[in-house]
């Protein structure tokens, strides 16, 4: 049997003990306990920040696209492209699994009888996986643009439509400047959409691909941009270089007319995507501040047990205890501590979660945060990792107090009140 183990389990903390080590028992405890619940809870929020921002970021903005023909002599591009057989099979080849869908943006007027708004119109082949919009639908319905009865349709977004009074089912006129001539559309609202995202919300209505199409000179094959779907997130990067690789690579060897630029969405969307990354030097503060409480607590606490323990110590050396043995026993009593206040951490955070995300009682302000409530994501690997290295460290920071302890001089404990 393991002495020291033994008899740290025989220690009381509590019950029948010196009041000032009671006191130091609730002090490691809850330090331990708030220490690790702020870092839980710090965690999951700047994981579900960062997870809902992003999921939005990257359904407003295709994650891959191809843009127009970009002529690096004259420093111009072109302002539609089609496409051929051979750019579908080029992207399709390179990145096995992702479909190539035509995409539309044109800047136009959102106009009443009584008020207009400048917009940007945005607009999806048939294949275009729309989840993302309905997801962020609030009333009306999502046309299905495959039905040519439903050309004509559009969804703006809420706040859109509280500038300038509209509902679904309205009949609103749409502006285009398309090679410096005007062109009206009379459309009328199928659904409105709200994201909390104000820059996207303010500037953005989804309209069917025929329509815009039909502004231009090139007819229903032309788009503006290809949207390359079915990549996953993580791939974004690579692909984004691997298929500008192969379409330089095709334009050499002349299988295609002209230089197409690829982009992605961490391009596009870059500025939202470096204030994510802020959020990490943050967790890292709370994270310092929050081990710096927990050490802290931990020493003073343990401390406090070993005064109370001294001519215990100088017992257990008189009778032949080893040094390592004295040690150990104080730090398997700080683990108790220990090990009860990441219990009592883990229940609270992990409660805490689980109610926020069933009852959205914390709110935020949707204009400052672009969400309407705090998000919690809730990672099991996450959580036990942080739980493993907390536990970790406690024992790393008791191992000097401990020896200190069994350094005592058992003849010098008989002098000690």
């Amino acid at each position: 049997m393991n002495f020291s183990y033994w008899f740290s389990n025989r220690i009381r903390l509590r019950h029948n003990a010196p009041a000032s080590t009671a006191t130091g028992v609730v002090i490691a405890v809850a330090g331990v306990a708030l220490a690790l619940m702020v870092m839980e809870l710090s965690l999951a929020v700047a994981s579900g920040f960062k997870h809902e921002i992003e999921r939005k970021v990257m359904g407003f903005d295709d994650n891959v696209v191809v843009l127009p023909s970009y002529d690096y002599y004259s420093a111009t591009s072109d302002n539609e492209l089609c496409i051929s057989d051979t750019l579908s099979s080029i992207i399709t080849r390179t990145l096995p699994g992702s479909k190539p869908v035509p995409a539309f943006t044109r800047h136009a007027i959102l106009k009443t009888d009584d008020d207009f708004m400048a917009i940007q119109c945005i607009s999806h082949g048939k294949a275009h996986d729309n989840s993302f919009e309905k997801s962020i639908l609030t009333a009306g319905t999502w046309p299905d643009y495959a039905d040519t009865a439903a050309v004509d349709s559009i969804v703006i977004s809420r706040p859109m439509a509280d500038k300038l009074n509209l509902d679904t089912g309205d009949k609103v006129y749409l502006y285009f400047f398309v090679n410096e001539q005007p062109k009206m559309r009379r459309v009328y609202i199928s659904g409105l959409y709200q994201s909390n995202f104000g820059e996207y919300d303010d500037a953005i209505v989804y309209t069917s691909l025929p329509l815009m199409q039909r502004l231009g000179e090139g007819g229903d094959s032309t788009c503006t941009s290809v949207a390359i779907e079915g990549i996953d997130t993580k791939a974004i990067i690579p692909a984004t270089e691997k298929l500008q690789a192969a379409l330089l690579e095709a334009y050499s060897r002349g299988e295609i007319s002209g230089v197409y630029p690829v982009n992605n969405v961490y391009n596009s969307g870059a500025l939202f995507f470096s204030w994510l990354d802020l959020l990490d030097t943050n967790v890292v503060v709370i994270f310092i501040l929050m081990i710096c409480v927990a050490t802290f607590t931990l020493i003073s606490s343990l401390f406090i047990i070993i005064l109370d323990r001294v001519p215990t110590i100088g017992l257990l050396r008189a009778i032949g205890a080893t040094r390592r043995q004295v040690s150990r026993i104080f730090v398997y009593t700080a683990l108790r501590l220990v090990g009860l206040g990441m219990i009592i951490g883990n229940v609270l955070a992990i409660g805490l979660m689980l109610i926020q995300n069933a009852t959205h009682f914390l709110p935020l302000d949707p204009h400052m945060y672009y969400l309407a409530y705090v998000p919690f994501e809730i990672n099991r690997i996450s959580i036990l990792a942080l739980n493993a290295g907390v536990a970790l460290g406690a024992w790393l920071i008791l191992i000097l107090p401990a020896r200190m302890a069994a350094h005592i001089d058992p003849a010098s404990t008989m002098r000690y009140e």
